[in-house]
C-alpha cells in the first residue's frame, strides 16, 4: 500500500484525505512545512501533496528540502491562486506538478499513480477509457500540419462532440505540432525563419485521437524525447515575464517590441487553453502531450491553469 503525505492547513485536506483513502492509499496529514519535515524523517512516503501557501515556511521551502534529502519522492503542489503570480519560484525550484483547487478526483488520482509508479504513462488509453474509435495521423513534413489538424477536428465533430472553441483548439494543436516537428528534430532555426521542412527518413510525428461516451482525447507524440521539464518551465516562465512586460507597457506606452519573442507560446497555450492535459517525457525516447476534453464539463480557463509534467 502506497503512503501519501498531505500538507495543507485548510479544510481541503479532509477532502484530499478522503479521495486517497477511498482509493486504497494510506494517508498522513499535517498543516505546516515544519511538521511535514518531521513526518518525512519518521515515516516512508511515496508522494507528497502540499498546498503552496503554508503557515510559517512556504511549500517552496518544503519542496527544496524534499529535493535535497528525498529526491526520489514525487511532489504535487496545490493552490487556489493564479500560479503565474509565483511562477518564478516554480521555475527556480523546478516544480513540475501543480493542481488548482477545486481539484478533480480522477485527475489527481491518475497523476499520483503515474508519478509513484512511472508505469503506463504514454498513450491515451492510460488517461481515459477508450471505445473502439481510435485514429492516428502521421506527419513527416511541416506542410502536412494544417491538414492533419483539420482532419482531426472534423473527425471529432463527426463523433458528435461539441468543440467549445475550435479556433483556440486549432491554435493549441498547431503550436504543439510545430514544436514536435521542428524543435524535436533539430530544426529550431528553420522554425524561427518560418521555413517549411521535411523530416529525415524514418522520422515522424503522430497525432492520435480517440473517444468514449463523454470524452475525447488528442495526443501529439515525437519519438526523440528532447523536451525536458526544465525546458517546459523555462519556456512558461519566459512567457509569464513577457506578459508582465506587456501589461506594464499597456499602462506606460513603452515600446517593448524588441523584448517580446515567440519562445514558449505553444507550451503556455497548451497549459492555459486546454482541458485536462499532461506533458509526458522520457529522455531520448519519446515526448507526448495529451489533451482530454469532457463534454459534460465547462473548462474555466482562468481558473484552470495547472501544470502536469511526468518525466522519467
Amino acid at each position: 500500500m502506497n503512503t501519501i503525505l498531505i500538507v495543507d492547513f485548510s479544510l481541503y485536506n479532509i477532502a484530499l484525505k478522503k479521495i486517497f483513502e477511498n482509493n486504497g492509499y494510506k494517508v498522513e496529514v499535517c498543516e505546516s512545512a515544519f511538521e511535514a519535515i518531521s513526518k518525512l524523517k519518521a515515516y516512508d512516503f511515496d508522494l507528497v501533496v502540499s498546498e503552496i501557501e503554508l503557515p510559517g515556511d512556504n511549500a517552496f521551502d518544503l519542496y527544496n528540502y524534499i529535493q535535497k534529502n528525498y529526491p526520489y519522492i514525487p511532489t504535487i503542489m496545490t493552490t487556489d491562486k493564479n500560479i503565474d503570480n509565483f511562477f518564478n519560484n516554480i521555475f527556480q525550484e523546478g516544480i513540475g506538478n501543480i493542481l488548482c483547487k477545486p481539484i478533480k478526483k480522477n485527475e489527481i488520482l491518475k497523476l499520483s499513480e503515474k508519478l509513484i509508479t512511472k508505469k503506463n504513462t504514454f498513450g491515451l488509453k492510460n488517461y481515459m477509457k477508450l471505445s473502439s474509435m481510435q485514429k492516428r495521423i502521421r506527419i513527416t513534413n511541416s506542410k502536412q500540419i494544417k491538414n492533419a489538424i483539420n482532419k482531426t477536428l472534423e473527425c471529432i465533430k463527426e463523433w458528435n462532440f461539441t468543440i467549445q472553441n475550435r479556433s483556440v483548439l486549432t491554435l493549441v494543436l498547431n503550436e504543439m505540432a510545430i514544436n514536435a516537428i521542428y524543435h524535436s528534430h533539430g530544426f529550431t532555426k528553420e522554425k524561427e525563419a518560418r521555413k517549411p521542412i521535411k523530416l529525415n527518413d524514418g522520422d515522424f510525428v503522430d497525432i492520435n485521437f480517440a473517444k468514449n461516451e463523454n470524452k475525447y482525447g488528442i495526443s501529439i507524440t515525437d519519438y526523440n524525447g528532447i523536451l525536458s521539464k526544465n525546458q517546459i518551465l523555462s519556456s512558461i516562465n519566459t512567457v509569464v515575464e513577457q506578459n508582465t512586460l506587456l501589461e506594464k507597457a499597456f499602462e506606460t506606452g513603452e515600446d517593448i517590441t524588441n523584448l517580446i519573442s515567440e519562445t514558449g507560446r505553444g507550451i503556455d497555450l497548451t497549459r492555459k487553453l486546454s482541458g485536462e492535459y499532461y506533458f509526458i517525457i522520457k529522455k531520448n525516447f519519446r515526448t507526448e502531450i495529451i489533451l482530454i476534453f469532457d463534454n459534460n464539463e465547462i473548462n474555466d480557463n482562468e481558473q484552470y491553469s495547472s501544470l502536469k509534467i511526468i518525466e522519467h
